[in-house]
Order: structure tokens, then sequence, then C-alpha cells
């Protein structure tokens, strides 16, 4: 129980990591607010190491994102806590093309812990899916490097803590809906592909 409370307070710190370091930059220097961090990074990942197999982003996204904070530790200054959020993006970006590119997709690795029996026309919509998050992962990415380089730091913080979750959630809110209409339609015409096998094939898109 302890372990699990602990793992939550850890999430929901690095999950406000823009407030954070808004917040912390006004009591300490970069080089302490950087040591603390690194400190709840590692923690993170010593306690979640037994289903690092499960979110397969979570190690090069605590090591890129480590590597950004260590950059504000050395050179004291804020322009690595600034990059965190781009290198988190950066290596989600990479877990899920590279399971695009080498399946199963993250998506579809998801979606077979409920159907371990996925049929065809799902593994497609899972890869389409992924492309989905790829592409928001770039564009989440490039607005998040604008805000660390050219805006202040409230306007970074702003978006970074708050607008980019929105966007998340907000993403994962359409793909819900867009699942229940394909899983419906799918649905609807499954009596008719099983007497016309030559529809099929045409399903096979959705």
């Amino acid at each position: 129980m302890l372990k699990k409370l602990l793992t939550v307070i850890l999430g929901l710190c690095l999950l406000l990591y823009p407030f954070a370091v808004y917040l912390g930059l006004n009591y300490v220097s970069p080089f302490w607010l950087a040591l603390g961090l690194l400190a709840l990074l590692l923690s993170r990942l010593v306690m979640l190491r037994g289903i690092l197999n499960k979110m397969p982003w979570l190690l090069p996204a605590t090591i890129l994102g480590g590597l950004a904070i260590v950059t504000s530790l050395f050179t004291d200054s804020d322009i690595g806590f600034k990059l965190y959020p781009l290198m988190v993006n950066f290596a989600m970006l990479a877990v899920f093309a590279y399971s695009y590119l080498k399946p199963p997709t993250v998506i579809e690795t998801f979606a077979r812990l409920q159907d371990p029996n996925l049929p065809e026309h799902a593994v497609n919509y899972t890869r389409k899916v992924t492309l989905v998050w790829c592409g928001f992962f770039i564009i989440n990415a490039s607005i998040s490097l604008y805000t660390a380089l050219y805006s202040s730091f409230k306007v970074w913080t702003i978006y970074n803590g708050f607008i980019a979750y929105i966007l998340i959630g907000s993403l994962c809110a359409v793909e819900f809906v867009v699942r229940l209409f394909v899983q419906r339609k799918h649905a609807n015409n499954s009596e008719v592909i099983s007497t016309n096998p030559s529809i099929a094939t045409t399903q096979k898109e959705y």
C-alpha cells in the first residue's frame, strides 16, 4: 500500500512538472531543483521497474528527460528544465514509431490486454491510431520547443503543464468515440460478412 501511495505521489509530482519548475525556481537555484527532480525520476523508475515491459516509453523518457535536467544541473540555468517536455515527447514518438515499423504497435499491445484474440480489422485500426499519436507527438514537441526557446516562462508553464494535457485528453476522447463508431459499424456488418465473404476484404481498412 505504501509503495503504491508513493508511486502515485511521484507520478503527480512529475505530472505537475512545469508548475514544480516554475514555482521551485522562486525558492531554490536551478542546481538544487535539478537534483530534486532527478531524484524523483530515478525513484519513479525504481518503483515501476516491474512494469517497464507494459510501459515501453518510460525508460527512454526517463533517460532523455533526465539528460535535459542534467543540462540545468551543470549550467545552473533553466534551459534544461524547459527542454524536458520536448525530450519526453521525442521518447514517446520514438517508441510509438518503432512499434509501428516493428509490430505489434503499442496501441495493439494495450488492446490485446482486453481482447487477446484481436481481429484483423481491429489490428489495422490500432495501427492508424498509432500514426495519429505519432503525429500528435510531433506537433506537441514542436510547440513545446517553441515555448521553451521563444516564449516567457509563464507561457511555457501554461502550455506544457495544462494545455498539452487538455489536448491529450481531447485526443483520447475523440479516439474513444471513433472506436465505438468503428466497433458498432463492424458489429452491424459482421452477419453480412459471414454470409458473403467477398465483402470481408472491403472491411479490412476499417
